[in-house]
């Protein structure tokens, strides 16, 4: 570990899930080449939610996000549907590359999905530990500015 590296140095962003009305469809995330790091962590921003069932899984894919196989391991305990306890809550997936040797896959994405029609906000981040070099070298193209 490297002491005078600032964090944002250490994880870059390499991927998204934008925020936007999640439902009963199944949204993905942008797809991560593990390949290229030693591991990931997802982290999902509920807003304010229905009383519906919440799933968030990490899924190893293909480079454009096809063929994906549900990494169960690295997968959410389904949130039970409830008026409010899931308002304003976070998930946090972790993934190492040595976890999607078994699919026979380097790629990864999140899915979030909730078990009914009205859904919620959601939004989520993926931020990985590269195998080599600065973060700032890994981000993904649409982060704007690095500050501090």
């Amino acid at each position: 570990m490297q002491l005078n590296a600032k964090l944002r140095e250490l994880l870059p962003l390499v991927g998204v899930l934008s925020p936007a009305a999640t439902t009963n469809v199944e949204r993905f995330s942008t797809v991560v080449d593990m390949g290229a790091h030693i591991q990931a962590v997802a982290v999902v921003a509920l807003g304010d939610m229905a009383a519906e069932t919440i799933d968030a899984k990490l899924y190893a894919c293909d480079s454009d996000g096809n063929n994906a196989v549900a990494l169960t391991a690295n997968s959410a305990t389904q949130l039970a549907a409830h008026a409010s306890n899931n308002d304003n809550k976070q998930i946090v997936l972790n993934v190492r590359s040595d976890d999607l040797l078994a699919s026979g896959k380097r790629y990864v994405k999140l899915g979030v999905v909730t078990g009914g029609a009205t859904g919620g906000s959601v939004a989520g981040v993926i931020l990985a530990q590269p195998r080599m070099g600065n973060a700032a070298t890994v981000d993904l193209s649409s982060v704007v500015q690095l500050v501090g």
